[in-house]
């Protein structure tokens, strides 16, 4: 009886110390979503479009007056004629600007702007943070203008953690893009930390300008003074004779793989095992940064270096060697070294599930396991749609008695595939309908026992934040609405879905590619065919016949006249909308070969979408997007680009699935 009583007691012992973490976890996400939406409102007035009339890039205000910061890149004038400068705030408001000076080296640059504020108010503006303050693993938020300034789309929203800080740069996983250059990182507080200057290939590598330069080098940029070159790439400089060094890097720490014998490294007593941390009393955050620092010291030049030996800070005398020539250095940028195998790894499986997750990540364990009590019980909302052991795509759960919607086109090939509940049960489905807009099918299996989704009631804004489970409803993707509720505009253009080349002919076009599951698919309309006619109207050329697709609403039907291997047919259309993203703004992500690989097949063209920055994978897809209360905000409809996932907003999937279902009963 003691036995059994002490056991019992154990077990409700840890039955309410897992209780408590739970609410701490839950308590833990609703401060955050709090801390967020408070920011958000404070900061937003403040960010800028930088335009120079030439591209566009970011900025934000923290004068009263107009002190503008920005990055150099995108205000830099060598070879190119003065600029005209303006900044463009989020109300439309548009002012000319100057620029007072920049910090190459760092890519900071400041500007000024040039009009008084209107009816003699201040200008909206933020606060500078301290970014050596900053720990790893710190929550933080980009704001900026990705593509640029788009009238019909808000400034999107990224959420993110402090991965690594060094004195110049602070890398996060704030995931950010072309025209976000120059933007700004805020703490949760709302504090600018950094400026957003440059990327990699591997998602989590955005680099920012620590917020520290600008309070370093302020006095000099505003009084006009403009110095340094801008390093984008690295040029491995701790491996030559100048230090003497080959670094493993993990997580944004530079471990040394190798010293090589006799090099200043080496005669300093640096060891293979340790963890490098400053040189010359400057901290770096990733390789670049180490690359510019050491690029900035002489040539046999003593100097301190800062190692982590097995937990043990050890400060040694380091006295640099022979700096390699320019031309040295290059060559040396153009080799592939063996060393770095984990980064050679991560660069090569950056755009697949397999990437290695880091500790300071906002996808972290840590972090993914702060869901599991919110989403308790929403696995059985979940499931997955299986061909030949390959996941297709998730479905959301809608009834009890087996409808369940799920992304339409992911299934438009699949030959025998089946539905597979949290539980592991395998069921064939049959096909209800299919909505065209919004990509989504209908679909009903054998069962009634299931659990449907909980849908929210109130739209989700701007800066919620949100999670994407796997199919068993494990918490997986950790993420934020960028931008609220919207339309598309590639929702109004008509599309055909071919891919045009020129012919030798003064009218038609020739058809160099069938985009799969577009309008000329449905219709076998094949590769080598050519178009002579549209409506009985002659084309003359690749733009005149995207030009009178895409004035077409979605759902007209057209008649084209088609040459094929000689002989001619007429064949009518029914048009979709334009499915495929026309602002990717990396080349990644056009790529057709990537399609249904990195970004969905059908990515674009909806009525209504969620934005948000969660990096999903084509086949992730079809399933719900939660908050942080375990409602569902949408049902995640498809990835689109580098910063850019959508969702169907709840009550749009309410009012799809009641339409489909009808059909089924009728």
């Amino acid at each position: 009886m003691k036995r059994a009583s002490l056991s019992s007691l154990c077990l409700l012992l840890v039955s309410v110390l897992t209780c408590e973490l739970s609410l701490a976890d839950q308590a833990t996400l609703i401060s955050r979503q709090q801390q967020l939406d408070a920011a958000l409102k404070k900061v937003s007035p403040a960010l800028v479009c930088v335009q120079d009339g030439l591209g566009a890039g970011s900025g934000v205000v923290v004068s009263a007056d107009g002190i503008v910061l920005t990055a150099s890149h995108v205000v830099e004038t060598r070879g190119r004629q003065p600029l005209r400068l303006h900044v463009l705030f989020p109300d439309g408001k548009e002012y000319r600007a100057d620029l007072l000076g920049m910090n190459r080296a760092a890519d900071a640059a400041m500007l000024k702007i040039r009009e008084a504020p209107p009816n003699g108010r201040e200008f909206p503006h933020v606060k500078l943070g301290e970014s050596s303050k900053l720990e790893r693993g710190d929550w933080c938020f980009a704001l900026g203008h990705p593509g640029g300034f788009k009238p019909d789309r808000p400034a999107p929203v990224r959420l993110g953690r402090v991965l690594s800080v060094g004195d110049l740069t602070v890398v996060s996983d704030c995931a950010i893009v072309l025209g976000d250059s120059g933007g700004p990182l805020f703490d949760m507080n709302g504090q600018v930390i950094g400026i957003h200057s440059m990327i990699t290939e591997v998602i989590v590598e955005n680099r920012h300008v620590a917020v520290d330069v600008f309070r370093r080098d302020g006095d000099r940029m505003e009084k006009g003074e403009s110095w340094g070159r801008l390093e984008a790439r690295d040029n491995d400089l701790a491996e030559t004779g100048f230090m003497g060094v080959t670094l493993r890097w993990r997580s944004f720490t530079a471990e040394v793989a190798h010293v090589i014998r006799d090099s200043p490294a080496d005669r300093a007593g640096i060891r293979s095992g340790d963890v490098l941390l400053r040189i010359a009393d400057q901290r770096f955050a990733d390789p670049l940064g180490l690359s510019t620092l050491l690029n900035h010291l002489d040539e046999n030049r003593q100097t301190t270096v800062l190692v982590d030996r097995i937990g043990r800070e050890i400060t040694l005398n380091m006295t640099t060697g022979r700096r390699p020539s320019r031309e040295e250095l290059m060559a040396r940028t153009d080799r592939v070294t063996a060393i770095d195998d984990d980064h050679l790894n991560e660069l090569e499986q950056q755009l697949t599930s397999l990437r290695r997750v880091g500790p300071f990540e906002k996808r972290s364990i840590e972090e993914m396991a702060r869901f599991e009590p919110v989403l308790a019980g929403a696995e059985r909302s979940v499931v997955e749609f299986r061909e030949f052991a390959r996941t297709l795509t998730l479905g959301a759960v809608m009834s009890s008695d087996g409808y369940i919607l799920t992304k339409a086109s992911e299934l438009n090939d699949a030959i025998d595939p089946e539905c597979i509940l949290s539980s592991g049960r395998r069921l064939k489905f049959r096909k209800v309908a299919v909505d065209r807009a919004f990509d989504l099918m209908l679909v009903k299996v054998d069962a009634k026992d299931l659990v449907p989704v909980q849908w929210s009631e109130t739209p989700a804004p701007a800066g919620r934040i949100v999670v994407t489970t796997d199919s068993r409803g494990t918490p997986l993707l950790p993420g934020v609405i960028s931008v609220a509720t919207r339309k598309l505009p590639t929702a109004t253009r008509g599309f055909l879905g071919v891919r045009l080349a020129p012919i030798s002919r003064p009218t038609g076009v020739g058809i160099e590619g069938v985009v799969p599951g577009g309008a000329a698919e449905s219709a076998d309309i094949r590769k080598g065919d050519i178009v002579l006619a549209v409506n009985d109207v002659e084309v003359r050329g690749s733009a005149d016949m995207s030009n009178r697709i895409s004035r077409l609403p979605p759902n007209s039907k057209v008649t084209l006249k088609i040459e094929r291997s000689g002989a001619i047919r007429y064949v009518t259309v029914d048009l979709t909308s334009r499915f495929l993203t026309d602002d990717s703004l990396l080349p990644r992500y056009q790529d057709s070969e990537n399609l249904g690989k990195i970004v969905s097949n059908h990515n674009s063209g909806f009525p209504e979408v969620l934005e948000h920055d969660t990096d999903l994978y084509p086949n992730q897809c079809g399933g719900p997007l939660y908050d942080v209360t375990g409602k569902a905000v949408g049902l995640n409809i498809a990835r689109s680009a580098r910063i850019t996932s959508y969702a169907v907003p709840a009550s749009a999937v309410r009012t799809v699935y009641q339409s489909l279902r009808i059909k089924d009963l009728k």
